[in-house]
């Protein structure tokens, strides 16, 4: 699955999240119900781990179990492309200017939702 970033309105917030991490349970049960989350308008979600070399789709599977509304995806590269080393970590992006506008380590949502306010 490939996820065009750039070209599009609004912000799109990158979740890097594992399936095994205790600090990413809080985030994969507030992606199955996006809306009670507080993101701010125009703001869409995407979860993103590593890829199938690196972790079991089986898994994320599991994790991912009843999101609907946003997408999951595996890819190794994005976690290079954004230099992401840990989890959870969230990367919000400016998709009309095609650039990273915010950058935050997941200590939970309270943390993300500011994030995602100010960088606005």
């Amino acid at each position: 699955m490939e996820i065009r970033i750039d070209g599009g309105a609004g912000h799109l917030l990158l979740a890097f999240l594992n399936t095994d991490c205790d600090g990413c349970e809080e985030f994969w049960r507030g992606f199955r119900d996006p809306d009670a989350l507080g993101l701010p308008s125009g703001v869409s979600s995407i979860v993103i781990t590593k890829g199938p070399g690196s972790l079991s789709s089986a898994e994320v599977a599991l994790s991912a179990n009843d999101i609907e509304r946003v997408p999951v995806v595996m890819s190794d590269q994005a976690w290079i492309d954004y230099r992401v080393l840990g989890y959870p970590f969230f990367v919000l992006v400016d998709m009309v200017l095609n650039q990273v506008v915010g950058e935050t380590v997941g200590l939970g949502w309270d943390d993300v939702i500011a994030m995602t306010g100010t960088a606005r």
